[in-house]
């Protein structure tokens, strides 16, 4: 058994998430934008215009990431769930198995996301590059299903300011072509039913991966310490798809450039209004900020189930930044809350955050928590 989770394991680390029609990129699951309740769109800085809004890229200040890394880990962070982990027996498939039942029922998924990656942003120019992933399991240890996505992401934009009497403009967009793979959603029963096989298990896991462009598009509008965020992402062509055996893409990962099937990857441009306040308190001592940010606002606008749906869609975070280099950070997520904090010493920076986030159609549907970590180093 204990062979049979590890190459499970293998599998995922490989993987990409269910597919299925509308496709949208890979957000990073940072420290910071967790903490602040998910929000990422609404905050007018370099540092998130890479994944958030482009208009960042005409900050008068550029920010440059050599390298950052983001982890998060969904597993609910309670001491049971702690103790549970140290107590695990890793030489004993069954105290592994007894202890991811246990960690997979008391979340809406259990595993992890990771993004890494370079980039330089502001004074009108954006180009970095990244690779993340995000790979859980959901459900029992009998039933469970197993989701993962990985995409290798390059990004190169470009941002214009304009001032309009007290008003600043920002104008910006970037295109960013991306490789992408995915695993059709699989059980992990199945999984463990192909490993008694003569075969490799993943000869029955199957792929599919593309080669795509997309483009994004944002404006900021800043009234003193107010300011209005517009974000358009993911307008992107329909892709077709190169469908295989997970054994077929790991030989040759470049076949799955080529396309070799009718189906294709469909995007929905993803919408996002937000606002940012960031009174001046007393500066360099205390700076507080506060974000609020409804994704894909046509959705909400036109719904017909009342309060429950736009809270679905709404997201609101607070930092205070103490003496220059200490955050403190709090937010919500869809209905749930997060916390976070971190500091900045130099070029060093490192954040961490707890949060729960819906995967369901309405708050309370299906939560899923976690903690997330970063450590980047920004000049």
């Amino acid at each position: 058994m204990k062979r049979i989770l590890l190459l499970a394991a293998a599998a995922l680390l490989i993987g990409s998430s269910a597919f299925a029609a509308p496709y949208a990129s890979l957000v990073p699951k940072t420290a910071k934008s967790m903490g602040l309740g998910g929000v990422f769109s609404s905050v007018p800085t370099a540092e998130f215009s890479f994944f958030g809004n482009p208009a960042a890229f005409a900050a008068q200040r550029a920010t440059l990431i050599i390298p950052t890394f983001d982890m998060a880990l969904y597993l609910k962070p309670s001491s049971d769930n702690i103790a549970s982990l140290s107590a695990m027996d890793m030489t004993d498939s069954e105290s592994i198995i007894k202890t991811a039942d246990k960690l997979m029922s008391d979340n809406g998924g259990t595993g992890f996301a990771i993004n890494s990656g370079i980039g330089l942003a502001g004074r009108g120019l954006g180009i970095g590059a990244f690779v993340t992933e995000d790979t859980y399991i959901e459900g029992s240890v009998t039933g469970a299903a197993v989701h993962a996505d990985a995409q290798a992401t390059a990004i190169v934009g470009l941002g214009f300011p304009l001032q309009l009497g007290a008003l600043r403009l920002a104008i910006g967009g970037d295109l960013r072509p991306f490789y992408r793979v995915s695993l059709e959603e699989i059980g992990l029963t199945e999984i463990v039913n192909a490993s008694k096989g003569t075969g490799k298990v993943t000869d029955s896991i199957n792929a599919n991966a593309f080669f795509g462009l997309a483009m994004d598009l944002g404006a900021t509008l800043q009234l003193d310490s107010l300011t209005l965020g517009l974000s358009i992402r993911d307008i992107a062509p329909a892709n077709k798809l190169w469908q295989g055996s997970l054994t077929e893409l790991s030989a040759d990962p470049s076949a799955g450039t080529e396309a070799n099937s009718e189906e294709t990857a469909v995007f929905v441009p993803n919408v996002t209004l937000g606002l940012s306040w960031a009174p001046r308190l007393l500066p360099g001592l205390i700076d507080p900020t506060v974000y609020f940010e409804v994704q894909d606002p046509v959705a909400v606008f036109k719904s017909s189930a009342g309060s429950g749906t736009a809270l679905n869609l709404f997201h609101a975070g607070a930092e205070l930044k103490l003496l220059s280099f200490v955050y403190l950070r709090g937010g919500l997520n869809r209905g749930w809350l997060s916390a976070g904090g971190g500091v900045k010493l130099l070029f060093l920076d490192v954040n961490a955050s707890v949060f729960t986030e819906e995967l369901g159609a309405l708050p309370g549907d299906n939560p899923r928590s976690g903690l997330a970590l970063q450590a980047a180093i920004r000049f």
